[in-house]
């Protein structure tokens, strides 16, 4: 049965009005492969620990809105991963899919995607599996903007649902799940 009720998923409504309103720049082809591809290139780079690649295009001001951390700026963001990738990464894999670009009215552009976490190998916390395991998922909202070359100046994961087989009270679970711009309601990040 439809409803006029509203999506429980917090997928910008720009996204939707830049379809249906024509609103926000328009993006030649060119523009959007680049910008899915940073969008994919961020994870891969993040997954292998290559943090001067993320580094090389995102502003000097980038903003990391996590449930994990906040962080702003480029160098506080690479501290955060390196402190934290034997928890965060090892065996990990993050995989933005259902990826969708587009232009906003203020020349800026914007990636919106799932991201779905996924645990390919063993650890201490998690039992011995042949079949990766979906550990996470929420909604991941890139912000683009064009210094010469498209450069992500903020990176929001909102509402992630952590699976019960991640070790983490429920607590912890009801604030990955809020919505960002709630988190500071519910308590501080993680690390």
């Amino acid at each position: 049965m439809l409803t006029n009720e509203k999506p429980s998923a917090n997928i910008p409504a720009a996204l939707f009005a830049s379809y249906i309103q024509k609103d926000g720049i328009k993006l030649s082809a060119e523009d959007k492969l680049e910008l899915i591809e940073k969008t994919q290139l961020f994870e891969l780079a993040l997954d292998s620990r290559h943090f001067d690649v993320i580094e090389a295009f995102v502003t000097d001001n980038f903003i990391y809105d996590h449930a994990l951390a906040y962080r702003e700026g480029k160098k506080a963001h690479t501290e955060f991963w390196q402190a934290n990738q034997a928890v965060l990464l090892n065996g990990i894999r993050h995989q933005p899919v259902n990826i969708i670009v587009y232009g906003e009215t203020d020349e800026t552009a914007t990636s919106v995607s799932y991201l779905n976490v996924l645990k390919f190998a063993d650890t201490s916390e998690l039992p011995v599996s042949d079949n990766p395991q979906l550990i996470a998922h929420g909604i991941q909202v890139m912000n683009f903007r064009k210094e010469n070359e498209w450069k992500l100046a903020r990176l929001t994961i909102d509402q992630m649902a952590v699976s019960q087989v991640f070790p983490i009270d429920d607590a912890t679970r009801h604030y990955f799940a809020a919505k960002a711009s709630e988190r500071n309601q519910i308590r501080q990040p993680l690390f």
